[in-house]
C-alpha cells in the first residue's frame, strides 16, 4: 500500500516504515509536490501540519473519502475554508503524538481490497456428544433442543477459515436462543504447516459476542470454530461471518458502517460525499455470496454523493427485509445522510439491480425520492418461489429461505405469509400517495425466469397516478444480457441527473 504524508518533517526518516508500505512525503511549503500525476494512487493520506487549502484542492483526485487522516492538534487550528474539502473527504482526526504507532496501524486500516465470507450453515455438523433432536431451517439456522447445566459442544463446521497474521479478522456468529439458554463461540488456531499444532484457543462468552470478535494473533494458520451451549430450550445456530478487520476505520471499506438488530442480523452502508451537490444516489447491491459492497466505481463516476447498501445474510442476501428494528435503522441512516447533506427527499435517487431493485423499490416507496432506477426488477418473492419448481429448478434456493422464515409478525402474533406481505406492499403502491411524483425507470428481461410479472405489477399499480414509469425490455432470462441492462441503467442515471440539474437551473 502507498501512504502520502503531508507535513514539515518526513516521518520515514525517524520511524520504521511497516513492511509492504511505500511512503511518500510532500512538504507543505513545496507547491511542486502537489501534483496528482506525480503522486499517483495512494491508500491513505496523513496531514500533520497546516497546509494551504488550495494545495489540498489540487490533489482532490488523489485523496479518497474516509482516507484523509488529520492530526487531532489541527482540529481547531484550521479555519472554515477547509470545511468543503474536509467534508468531501469525510476527514478522520487522530492523535499523532506517537508517530510509530500511527504508522504501524495504517496497514491494518487502509489496505486496498474488501473481503468477507461466511462459514455456511450447510457445512455445519451437530456434535456427536449432543444427542437431542436437531433440524435445519433452510440456510438460515441449524436448530436443536438443549438441556445442559454446563456448556457442551453443540455445533462445529466441516471447513476452516484461512487466517493470515497480516490481516486480523472480525468474527460474527449468528444465533437465536431461548431466554434460558446461553452460548459461547469456541475458536482454535492450527498453525500453518502443521497438522495439529494448536497456536491459540479460546471460548468467547455471550457477553463478548455482543460485538464482533477481533482475531489478531501473530501466527498464521487455520481457524476452527464451534458453538457451545447450556441451559434449557431451543438454540438456533446461524453462519459465522468473517471479514478483514480495519481496526476501527470502517467495515469492508474505510468508512463502511454496520447496522445490526437484536436477532444479530446485519446490513452495511457506505457513504461517499462526492461533490456534495444533489442528487444523493443510493445503490442497493445485488445478490452476492461474497460479502462486501458493490457498484463503487459505477456510482463514483456519476460525481455526486452516494450510499452503497449491502446485505450479507443467507447465501447472498435477504433482499433487505427483516425485523422492524433492522429496516427502521436502515431508513433512519438514509434520512440522516439526506439531512447531513442538506437535501430534501426529492433530491434522492434509489437504485439497484436484481435483488437490489427490491431494496430500491421497497425503501424508495417509503420516502418521496426524485427517481427509482431498477434493473431486472423483483417484486413478488412468493411468485419467484413458486416458479422455482418448474421454470427454474435447482436454482436460487435463497428465495425459499425468505419465504419459509419470514421475519415479520402480524399485530395479533400470527406469522403472515409472503403473499400477504406482497399484497400489503402493492396496496401501499396503489394507495395515496403511492410513489407520488417519483419517476420509476426499469429495464427487465422479457423471458425472466425469476419474477416475470414485476414490470406489469408495478405498471398496473401506478395507472392513473402522477408517477412516470419508463421501461425497456430485453430478450432473455433473468441472468442473460447483463451488459445491456447495466448500460441502460447507467444511461438512465445520467439522463435523470442531467434533467434534474437542468430543472434546477444548472
Amino acid at each position: 500500500m502507498r501512504v502520502l504524508q503531508i507535513g514539515h518533517e518526513d516521518w520515514s526518516a525517524s520511524c520504521r516504515v511497516p513492511d509492504g508500505v511505500e511512503w511518500s512525503f510532500v512538504d507543505v511549503d513545496d507547491a511542486s509536490g502537489f501534483d496528482p500525476e506525480l503522486l499517483g494512487h495512494v491508500e491513505v493520506t496523513l496531514l500533520d501540519a497546516v497546509c494551504d487549502v488550495e494545495r489540498l484542492d489540487a490533489i482532490d483526485a488523489v485523496v479518497a473519502p474516509h482516507t484523509l487522516v488529520v492530526a487531532q492538534s489541527l482540529r481547531f487550528v484550521l479555519d472554515g475554508t477547509y470545511e468543503p474539502f474536509f467534508m468531501r473527504k469525510a476527514v478522520v482526526y487522530t492523535n499523532m503524538t506517537d508517530r510509530q504507532h500511527v504508522a504501524d496501524t495504517l496497514p491494518h486500516q487502509y489496505f486496498a481490497k474488501q473481503f468477507g465470507q461466511k462459514l455456511a450453515i450447510g457445512k455445519a455438523l451437530v456434535s456427536p456428544l449432543h444427542t437431542s433432536g436437531s433440524w435445519f431451517e433452510g440456510n438460515s439456522y441449524l436448530a436443536t433442543n438443549v438441556d445442559n447445566d454446563a456448556f457442551r459442544q453443540l455445533v462445529t463446521w466441516r471447513e476452516n477459515i484461512a487466517y493470515s497474521c497480516d490481516h486480523p479478522l472480525e468474527l460474527w456468529p449468528e444465533f437465536v436462543i431461548d431466554h434460558h439458554c446461553e452460548v459461547e463461540l469456541g475458536v482454535q488456531l492450527v498453525k500453518s504447516g502443521t497438522p495439529d499444532t494448536i497456536a491459540f484457543q479460546k471460548r468467547f462468552s455471550q457477553d463478548e459476542l455482543a460485538q464482533p470478535v477481533i482475531f489478531a494473533e501473530p501466527t498464521s494458520g487455520y481457524l476452527s470454530c464451534s458453538v457451545f451451549a447450556k441451559g434449557t430450550g431451543v438454540v438456533k445456530v446461524g453462519p459465522v461471518h468473517y471479514r478483514h478487520s480495519r481496526a476501527g476505520a470502517g467495515q469492508f471499506l474505510p468508512g463502511g458502517q454496520r447496522i445490526v438488530d437484536g436477532r444479530r442480523e446485519e446490513l452495511f452502508v457506505y457513504f461517499h460525499p462526492g461533490n456534495l451537490a444533489p442528487p444523493l444516489n443510493i445503490y442497493f447491491s445485488g445478490y452476492r455470496p461474497a460479502e462486501g459492497f458493490e457498484g463503487y466505481f459505477m456510482m463514483e463516476a456519476l460525481g455526486h454523493p452516494f450510499l452503497l447498501v449491502t446485505d450479507p445474510r443467507l447465501e447472498g442476501g435477504r433482499f433487505y427485509i427483516g425485523s422492524d428494528e433492522l429496516e427502521g435503522t436502515l431508513l433512519r441512516v438514509i434520512q440522516q445522510h439526506i439531512a447531513y447533506l442538506g437535501f430534501a427527499e426529492q433530491d434522492v435517487i434509489f437504485s439497484g439491480l436484481s435483488m437490489g431493485s427490491f431494496g430500491a423499490l421497497y425503501y424508495g416507496a417509503q420516502l418521496n425520492p426524485l427517481a427509482i432506477i431498477a434493473g431486472k426488477p423483483i417484486v413478488d418473492l412468493g411468485h419467484v418461489a413458486e416458479r422455482g419448481r418448474l421454470v427454474r429448478p435447482d436454482d436460487f434456493f435463497t428465495v425459499f429461505d425468505i419465504v419459509n422464515f419470514w421475519n415479520r409478525t402480524a399485530h395479533d402474533g400470527a406469522e403472515p405469509s409472503v403473499e400477504a406481505f406482497t399484497g400489503d406492499l402493492i396496496d401501499r403502491w396503489n394507495g395515496d400517495p403511492g410513489f407520488g411524483a417519483t419517476k420509476i425507470l426499469m429495464s427487465y428481461m422479457e423471458q425472466d425466469d425469476y419474477d416475470d410479472q414485476a414490470y406489469y405489477t408495478l405498471l398496473s399499480s401506478q395507472t392513473g397516478k402522477p408517477t412516470t414509469v419508463i421501461a425497456r425490455g430485453y430478450q432473455g432470462r433473468h441472468n442473460d444480457d447483463n451488459t445491456s441492462i447495466v448500460t441502460w441503467f447507467v444511461n438512465q442515471y445520467k439522463r435523470v441527473i442531467d434533467e434534474y440539474q437542468e430543472a434546477r437551473g444548472g
